[in-house]
């Protein structure tokens, strides 16, 4: 009996030792697969730093390496520009920042108190649109003009020619200057939209942003430009017959060799290539701007509406500091804004019915 015990007890140990092994066995491989897993985690997390940051030229090998190559400019700033409307002016404001539009409203809006040094307190661009009355009567009149107010010293610049003087404080005179001009373009068997954007200097020996083209399409989402050589979407925005219209949208950079409308006229040259492109999806691009009029006010405050606010990367020196008011302002964050003026004058004029914010026109009380 002790015999058959020890035997029995032997075979028990044995088969425990083995089911143990087979454990340990198994654990390592599950200890293998979770490294290489853990290990794709951590590759994953590189590219998508890689994939969302703003890429320049230390990087171009690393976006070479994953397939693609995305030249968006490197941002160490955002901006924040609302827009708002005063009751009984026709036209919105953009403001060149949260400060200035405060104090804007600290001053009453009057734009006599004149900031000489900071330039605060004073809108950056006075949009005004067309009309649609005007619009059918004559196709080449301008769908919008955009205005922008120059503080200049007379003492020692000569003032800006065609401009409208505003106000003044001894040899400090506020003009408002025609700045861009903004024409609308059904093309393509009114399929195809575009509007181009002519810029205009407002002081002497002034550079100006480029003559531009956003491009649309009828009966689909979106608008592309071009602006640096780079290819630009604005990503979220209805199209020109949707009666429906967005609340929020974003500039996308468009990586290199992916479909634009700049480069496709008709929209089915423009489905077809993007259904062949097996890149990175949108939602994976870097952005530049974004614009939601989540902020949006119903009620006046001393006689102005919020509209919505316009958020923008820039880049600036290390050690420069960054205009809140209406000088030293990129020139591509001017030309970007004026796009931003139009598309919300176009989305504010369809039915919100999705958004929290109510719907405002941009004229609140002129036609």
């Amino acid at each position: 009996m002790n015999r058959v015990r020890n035997i029995i007890g032997h075979q028990h140990r044995s088969s425990r030792q083995e089911v143990n092994q087979e454990q340990n066995e198994i654990g390592d491989e599950l200890d293998d697969e979770l490294t290489v897993f853990e290990r794709q985690i951590d590759d994953i997390g590189d590219s998508v730093t890689v994939n969302t940051a703003g890429s320049g030229s230390v990087t171009i090998g690393d976006l070479q390496r994953l397939g693609f190559v995305n030249r968006c400019p490197s941002f160490n700033a955002e901006r924040t520009m609302p827009f708002a409307s005063v009751l009984l002016t026709k036209g919105f404001f953009c403001f060149p920042s949260e400060l200035s539009f405060r104090t804007f409203l600290d001053n009453k809006r009057r734009l006599d108190a004149l900031d000489s040094i900071n330039g605060l307190g004073i809108p950056l661009f006075h949009a005004v649109s067309g009309g649609v009355v005007k619009s059918i009567f004559n196709r080449h009149a301008p769908i919008m003009r955009i205005y922008r107010y120059v503080l200049v010293d007379t003492s020692n610049e000569k003032p800006p020619q065609n401009g409208e003087m505003i106000s003044q404080d001894g040899f400090k005179v506020l003009f408002k200057c025609l700045f861009c001009n903004v024409y609308q373009e059904i093309v393509c068997n009114y399929s195809r939209v575009e509007h181009k954007f002519v810029f205009n200097a407002t002081r002497e020996n002034e550079s100006v942003p480029e003559t531009l083209v956003m491009a649309s399409h009828v009966h689909s989402r979106g608008s592309d430009t071009k602006l640096m050589g780079l290819n630009l979407r604005w990503y979220g925005t209805t199209g020109f017959a949707s009666p429906f219209g967005s609340g929020s949208f974003k500039l996308l950079v468009l990586d290199d060799g992916m479909p634009s409308r700049m480069d496709y006229r008709t929209l089915d040259e423009f489905d077809r290539e993007s259904r062949n492109y097996h890149g990175r999806t949108s939602g994976r691009l870097p952005t530049w701007a974004t614009y939601s009029d989540q902020c949006s006010t119903v009620l006046p405050k001393k006689r102005t509406l919020r509209l919505a606010e316009f958020k923008i990367g820039e880049s600036s020196p290390v050690n420069d500091a960054r205009s809140s008011g209406i000088f030293d302002i990129p020139k591509e964050t001017l030309a970007l804004t004026c796009m931003c003026l139009v598309l919300h004058d176009l989305e504010s004029r369809k039915d919100k019915r999705g958004g929290t914010a109510m719907a405002l026109p941009s004229v609140p009380f002129l036609l």
